[in-house]
């Protein structure tokens, strides 16, 4: 029962890039006696894991959309769920930056969430005034281009630019 539990702490060590894989690949062999270890449910836990958090990154945005437009919430009910939807989603996307899994899904329903919260302010502190508006679409726009740049994302980066362009067309055009 022990060796089980260190050995599983070892795995973990290796997959978290805890300790250099050498080390751990050592420590493997110490502990399974040169034996190879495998656990044959261990793959299918961390696959399910992952499976169901992407479920829940693509469940929340028609959950937030559902508290904002479809529920007698009040103002700071809806701002505290959508602010929390965005936090975990975020989260979510460092956890599996690590492991270079399902990222993309993570990041862009945070940001589509940001955008809803960020509207819903305007629109409540500002009463749909068309500079706050612009101006809170910029910042959206601003924040994508810089994850784009800055994580090497190009979807954030096209994203960010066509939005300028959008934006701009109507300010000029009205």
């Amino acid at each position: 029962m022990k060796k089980e539990i260190i050995i599983n702490e070892i795995l973990i060590w290796k997959e978290n890039n805890m300790l250099p894989p050498h080390y751990c690949d050592y420590l493997l062999a110490l502990y399974t006696q040169g034996e190879d270890y495998t656990e044959p449910g261990r793959r299918a836990r961390i696959q399910r894991i992952h499976w169901m958090s992407s479920l829940l990154a693509i469940v929340l945005l028609p959950i937030s959309i559902y508290v904002l437009h479809f529920t007698e919430f009040s103002f700071i009910l809806q701002t505290v769920v959508l602010t929390s939807f965005v936090g975990f989603l975020l989260l979510l996307a460092m956890y599996f930056s690590r492991k270079k899994i399902l990222v993309p899904i993570f990041f862009l329903g945070a940001a589509v969430m940001l955008l809803l919260l960020s509207m819903k302010l305007i629109t409540y502190f500002f009463d749909g005034n068309p500079l706050a508006l612009y101006g809170i679409l910029l910042l959206n726009c601003l924040l994508w281009l810089y994850t784009g740049m800055k994580l090497r994302l190009i979807y954030f980066t096209i994203s960010a630019l066509l939005g300028f362009v959008v934006i701009l067309y109507f300010v000029f055009k009205g």
